[in-house]
């Protein structure tokens, strides 16, 4: 499978990335198939967010990656600052530890390759977001 470069990143990105909206440990063995498929064929990039189905998709990617013991073959791009029931934006520095922290958590691991915003807020200063965000990657995370 073609792989591609993105400046910053230490490994390559398969062109085809494996999304994760339905995964859910209630339905593992389905999930194994799947991401076992995905790697055989050359996939290495999995697609997930704190919010996709109320965070079991992450669960079921770090029971995998954890049966596996393949995190380090594996390039992992997971979301966060999702609003929460009619909360309104949550596009701030508190919201992205929280969601970053619980989806390590979930996933079973210490870092995040790709981390994005499920969403955007323009009355937060772009400034006190990417302060944010680079603490987390200085931090490793």
């Amino acid at each position: 499978m073609k792989k591609i470069s993105i400046p910053g990143l230490t490994k390559p990105v398969s062109a085809l990335i494996q999304g994760s909206d339905y995964f859910s440990p209630d339905v593992y063995e389905k999930v194994s198939a799947v991401l076992d498929r995905f790697i055989a064929i050359g996939g290495n990039t999995i697609d997930t967010a704190y919010v996709y189905c109320g965070g079991e998709s992450e669960v079921a990617i770090g029971q995998w990656l954890k049966e596996r013991q393949n995190r380090q073959d594996v390039f992992i791009l997971t979301k966060g600052a999702h609003p929460k029931g009619d909360s309104g934006p949550r596009v701030n520095p508190d919201a992205i530890a929280e969601d970053l922290s619980t989806s390590l958590e979930r996933l079973g691991t210490d870092y995040i390759d790709l981390y994005a915003l499920h969403r955007d807020d323009p009355a937060v200063p772009v400034h006190v977001i990417i302060d944010a965000l680079n603490e987390h990657l200085t931090a490793g995370r």
